[in-house]
């Protein structure tokens, strides 16, 4: 099993966590990098994997700095599941919807300024568009229920009590290369039990 961490590592934002093994590499959480406006537009698009190679992303919640990337991964080829408690997949579809549109409107207006200096222009992250598509891929499961990912490889959410459908995500692994069974447990934002 190998893991690395591809963002909310130096830093709050961002968190993006990819699982390898048994030949399959999950994601967890795909969220967007926040802070000042060159920085975020820099890293939310140099530090982005491509979504093809993904099998599966499992998401904590739906705070955009762990969810708004994922109409990116999209984008860029990921066409697998978006694994999820119900709650979570349904402020998504809000959340992610706004998200659009903010960058949509943000970029408009830095576009007016970059057409006045002569430079080409920006396009968003993903728009609505992107979304739309994007929440065709989640799936919307119950708290403390074991999900079978892939052969060898279980999920299960567990309610994290920072906001409606925040999970605790627990991976049950059989390690084919290690022949270890292996428990990997993604905490995501921490809240008050049962008080999201």
């Amino acid at each position: 099993m190998k893991i690395t961490f591809h963002g909310a590592a130096r830093t709050v934002t961002g968190s993006e966590h990819l699982i390898e093994v048994n030949n399959k590499r999950i994601l967890l959480d795909c969220g967007l990098f926040q802070g000042k406006r060159k920085e975020a537009f820099e890293r939310n698009r140099s530090e982005f994997c491509q979504g093809e190679t993904i099998d599966c992303l499992v998401l904590s919640h739906a705070h955009i700095d762990h969810s708004g990337r994922i109409p990116c991964l999209v984008k860029n080829g990921f066409n697998g599941d978006i694994f999820c408690t119900s709650a979570t997949r349904d402020l998504c579809a809000v959340m992610l919807m706004d998200s659009a549109f903010i960058q949509e409107k943000d970029v408009e207006f830095v576009n007016r300024r970059r057409k006045k200096q002569g430079q080409h222009r920006f396009e968003p992250l993903y728009t609505k568009a992107d979304v739309a598509t994007a929440m065709k891929q989640f799936v919307g499961l119950s708290y403390n229920r074991r999900h079978q990912l892939f052969p060898g490889v279980y999920l299960t959410l567990v309610d994290a009590g920072h906001m409606l459908g925040s999970a605790h995500v627990i991976l049950d692994i059989d390690d084919r290369n290690s022949g270890l069974e292996r428990r990997l447990v993604f905490s995501g934002d921490i809240g008050r039990p049962d008080i999201p």
